[in-house]
C-alpha cells in the first residue's frame, strides 16, 4: 500500500478513474505547453539543443507528479521545473568557470576606459533606490513584474499563472514602471 493513495486503486474503480483523469490531464499539459516551453527556454538559453534538452528533462521531472492530486496547475510546476533546471545548468557553469580563474600578478592593468569610482557610485546608488522601489511594491504587483521581467513570462502567461486578467497584468507592470521612474527621478 501507498502512503500517498491509503487503499490501492485496483480495488476501487473510482479511485481508478481518478488516476486515470489525471494522467490525462497531465498528458495533455505536456502536449499543450511543449512548444511554449521550448520557445521560453530558447529565449533563455540562445541554444536550440539546449533548449531542447531542458525541454525533455523538465517533463522528465515533471512525471514524477503525474499521478499527484494536489496539483494546482501543470503549466507553473512546468516552469518552475524548467527554472530550476536553467539555475542549475548556470550553478555549473560558474563552478567550472571559477576553476579557471586568472591569478590578479597575470592580469593586464585596468583600461583606462573603465567607469570611475564616481560612476560605480552612481550606478550602485540606482540599484538600491530600485531595489527599494522593487520590495516596496505591493505583492501581486512585484509578483506580475518579476514574472514578466525577470523569468521572460508573457503576460498572458502571467496572467495563467497568477490567475489573473491580462489587463490587469499590464496595469501592475505600468504600474510598477511607474514606480521605478519615481524612483530613479528621486
Amino acid at each position: 500500500m501507498s502512503e500517498r493513495y491509503p487503499y490501492r486503486a485496483m480495488d476501487d474503480p473510482r479511485a481508478t478513474e481518478e488516476i486515470a483523469r489525471r494522467r490525462a490531464q497531465f498528458d495533455e499539459a505536456v502536449i499543450r505547453f511543449r512548444g511554449e516551453l521550448l520557445r521560453y527556454l530558447l529565449r533563455r538559453t540562445r541554444d536550440a539543443e539546449l533548449a531542447a534538452d531542458l525541454t525533455q528533462e523538465t517533463f522528465s521531472r515533471m512525471l514524477v507528479y503525474r499521478d499527484a492530486p494536489d496539483i494546482g496547475s501543470h503549466t507553473s510546476l512546468m516552469y518552475r521545473i524548467a527554472h530550476n533546471l536553467l539555475l542549475e545548468r548556470q550553478r555549473a557553469r560558474h563552478r567550472r568557470h571559477a576553476s579557471q580563474h586568472v591569478p590578479l600578478s597575470l592580469a593586464e592593468p585596468l583600461c583606462a576606459d573603465e567607469p570611475s569610482a564616481e560612476e560605480w557610485a552612481d550606478a550602485r546608488s540606482l540599484e538600491q533606490s530600485l531595489r527599494r522601489a522593487l520590495i516596496a511594491l505591493p505583492p501581486k504587483r512585484r509578483l506580475a513584474f518579476v514574472l514578466s521581467r525577470h523569468d521572460g513570462l508573457t503576460y498572458s502567461q502571467v496572467a495563467a499563472t497568477m490567475g489573473i486578467s491580462v489587463k490587469m497584468v499590464e496595469k501592475h507592470i505600468s504600474e510598477a514602471l511607474l514606480a521605478f521612474r519615481s524612483a530613479v527621478e528621486e
